[in-house]
């Protein structure tokens, strides 16, 4: 046993002078006192005491006890069997050729061909494997099947138990910890054992040339005949820029198609157009081609479910003048199968209109809540019109309930009357009042498609991009339009004028907006009619059944009898909020306010399942609103209901996430150089294990071990110092110097 001070040289210098110049201040104290001398001596022994242990204390002293190891000395072979092992990134020469073999596969390979022979004449040898952690760390059982992840840390850990004389641990890994604790803990506990860590970093330290799918943001459902607009992420690790193809299979049937081109290096995103053939569930795969030199082909795909639903859709349609664009636009929809068409034509001079699916007054609140979408053509706030609790309720429908409404304005410009109502906020852009009439002109004017527009499912005419934009281009023209001043925030322009412009630019003819729960249309001219020219409805029903189905997407994630619910986001992703709304109806249709809704969510990995209230909100349309948020990505059950409606509805929720084990990152070199640097040990490359084990073999068979004793830190040193300080202020005290 020896004392050891942990400290500078400067710091011993600067203590000792300070005890001395204590020890003679306190000295000409007791010299020169004229009474009570012997308190005086013994306050300033205390001092001086006191003085002397503070000044040891900074000097950071230990106690160093020294062991010699007499067992067998150990050594330990850690090697990592997780998921991002199975990288193809090791290049094997074998002679004129050389070839990529996984992580996994090459330490296989070292440890069946037994690279440590040479060691077990001089050390006990033991490999072990590691990946996760039992989900009861505190079990000895070694033959559990590993969770998706690495931890690290708890690896290094276990090398503490169960060894007399680790003399080293050999470090088979990429380094790529993602779970657990930091293992520079468990780093500087093996310093203390005496014990190195030789790490082998397995694998490469720069990205290989690879093309993976990232992200695909893929809705939960889509309606039958609905186009549906597929968001996804394509990294490139690639030198060189690539024009390929991205597909969606099903049961591998190419389903749709489109050309992209990945920049060298850099992330792509972009989307892809799907429409359903039939009904039911697809199981989807998206893909790009392989190209020449990628190494990582496994991840050139992602796959996803989308369940296609056949409902039929409510629309109504309120105008008042039977005009060309109002006449063509209830025919298409009338003739779509999936839709059942209401219109309330409000004619100034003669009344409601009548007919086969004419209603003659402005429906109930309980009647509106069922139209999945509102058409509101050239129609204002007037006497025999709309009136300003109507307008209220067609806002409260589409905030709350998640209803779609369709501008359609007019060159009588009754529109304009709106916008003194709660409808000037569901507005995309803003109208010049100044100009209710809108532009008449005597030449055709053109729309042209926005940034936006030009792949926006809504303004698909043509199953290619390449295609829809010459659909476009060659489609009939306008003669009228409504005067816009701009587009207002948080809007998507998908088509402007052609050679009007605004004070945002070209005039915006086609814009939409979430408002609330539901989405909102801006069609700008009366002319779509037009496009039925030498092409009867091809472009024209087609158009105005994407806008229907789009509009009405979300009120039919999940319904039921009296009950409705969508959530936010669609496809919701692991650890992030998802908020969930639910509308509840009576059987008359009315929306049923200050109910009790529970909502059991049980996880399909058999985790205990979760219940919640969802909470009222305000406004009375019957809708409630809860949030949740799943910690693991996977298939959850949802169950809701509510005992005053007898509702009940049950709901998968597929939940995506980013899974912990990635293939084709680089090894986390920097993590192994620390815990090699922290325990004096050393980094080796792959091809260097030869060296690896001579370095182990040099090691001596004998080592002594330091085991320190920190007193600077110790709680005791401290609270010494303290009684000490109290004594010396009571003497103080009993002399009068306070």
């Amino acid at each position: 046993m020896n004392l050891s001070l942990q400290t500078n040289w400067y710091w011993i210098v600067l203590c000792s002078v300070a005890v001395v110049l204590s020890l003679m201040f306190s000295y000409r104290q007791w010299k020169y006192a004229s009474r009570h001398r012997n308190r005086i001596m013994t306050m300033e022994l205390i001092r001086t005491a006191i003085i002397i242990m503070v000044a040891f204390t900074l000097l950071r002293p230990e106690l160093v006890f020294k062991t010699i190891l007499t067992s067998d000395p150990e050594i330990a072979i850690l090697h990592d069997v997780s998921g991002s092992m199975a990288t193809r990134d090791l290049i094997i020469k074998e002679e004129k050729k050389s070839s990529a073999v996984s992580r996994k596969t090459w330490v296989k390979t070292q440890l069946k061909d037994q690279f440590y022979k040479p060691l077990e004449k001089k050390f006990k040898v033991s490999v072990t494997s590691f990946s996760m952690p039992p989900k009861n760390s505190g079990s000895n059982n070694k033959n559990h099947i590993p969770e998706q992840g690495t931890d690290l840390n708890y690896a290094l850990s276990d090398m503490l138990t169960g060894y007399n004389n680790l003399r080293a641990v050999i470090l088979l890994t990429d380094g790529d910890w993602n779970s657990g604790k930091s293992p520079i803990g468990a780093a500087a506990k093996l310093l203390n054992r005496g014990t190195k860590v030789y790490a082998v970093p397995t694998g490469s330290s720069g990205w290989l040339p690879d093309i993976e799918v990232k992200k695909v943001r893929a809705p939960a459902f889509c309606l039958s005949n609905e186009k549906i607009s597929i968001p996804f992420q394509i990294q490139s690790r690639m030198k060189n820029e690539y024009q390929t193809t991205v597909t969606i299979e099903s049961e591998n049937v190419i389903e749709t198609s489109k050309e992209i081109i990945l920049p060298p290096g850099e992330m792509l995103e972009d989307s892809i157009t799907w429409q359903p053939k039939r009904n039911g569930e697809y199981r989807l795969t998206l893909k790009t081609a392989i190209q020449d030199g990628e190494l990582i082909t496994e991840n050139n795909s992602s796959s996803f479910t989308i369940v296609v639903k056949k409902e039929l859709l409510k629309v109504l349609i309120i105008d008042t003048l039977p005009r060309w664009e109002y006449r063509y636009l209830r025919n298409a929809l009338m003739r779509d199968p999936g839709v059942e068409v209401n219109t309330l034509l409000l004619h100034p001079r003669i009344g409601a209109g009548g007919g086969k699916g004419y209603i003659s007054k402005f429906p109930t609140k309980e009647k509106l809540s069922s139209y999945d979408v509102i058409f509101l053509g050239d129609i204002g706030i007037a006497p025999n019109e709309l009136t300003k609790e109507d307008v209220k309720l067609i806002e409260g429908v589409v905030k709350h309930q998640g209803s779609g409404v369709v501008f359609m304005p007019g060159y009588q410009g009754k529109q304009i009357s709106l916008l003194d109502t709660v409808i000037n906020d569901m507005y995309p852009v803003e109208l010049n009042k100044d100009k209710a009439e809108g532009y008449a002109s005597g030449i055709e004017s053109k729309m042209e498609l926005s940034g936006n527009g030009r792949e926006h499912f809504l303004m698909m005419l043509a199953d290619t991009p390449s295609m829809n934009s010459y659909v476009w281009r060659h489609l009939p023209g306008f003669f009228w339009n409504a005067s816009v001043t701009k587009e207002r925030p948080g809007s998507t322009i998908l088509a402007v004028h052609s050679g009007l412009k605004c004070e945002s630019g070209r005039m915006p003819l086609i814009v939409t907006r979430e408002y609330g729960n539901g989405n909102v249309l801006f069609m700008g001219t009366d002319s779509a009619w037009r496009w039925r020219k030498g092409v009867e409805d091809k472009y024209h029903y087609r158009f105005w059944g994407q806008v229907v189905r789009w509009m009405a997407h979300k009120r039919h994630l999940a319904h039921d009898k009296g009950i409705r619910c969508f959530f936010v986001p669609e496809s919701p992703h692991a650890k992030n909020m998802v908020s969930l709304y639910v509308t509840l109806h009576s059987r008359t249709g009315s929306p049923v306010d200050n109910a009790d809704v529970t909502v059991s969510i049980k996880p399909e990995n058999g985790d205990a399942a979760i219940t919640f209230n969802l909470h009222q909100e305000k406004d009375g349309w019957g809708l409630y609103k809860g949030t949740f948020t799943p910690e693991n990505s996977g298939l959850y059950m949802l169950n809701i209901s509510s005992p005053q409606t007898g509702s009940n509805i049950d709901i998968k929720l597929n939940v995506s996430g980013e899974k912990r084990e990635k293939i084709g990152e680089p090894v986390r070199r920097t993590s192994l150089l620390e815990i090699t640097r922290i325990t004096k040990g050393q980094l080796f490359e792959p091809s260097e294990l030869r060296k690896l084990v001579q370095k182990i073999n040099a090691l001596p068979k004998q080592i002594e071990i330091e085991k320190r004793f920190m007193i600077w830190c110790q709680w005791w040193w401290g609270a010494i110092i303290i009684t000490m300080l109290g004594m010396y202020w009571i003497i103080r005290k009993i002399n009068g110097l306070i």
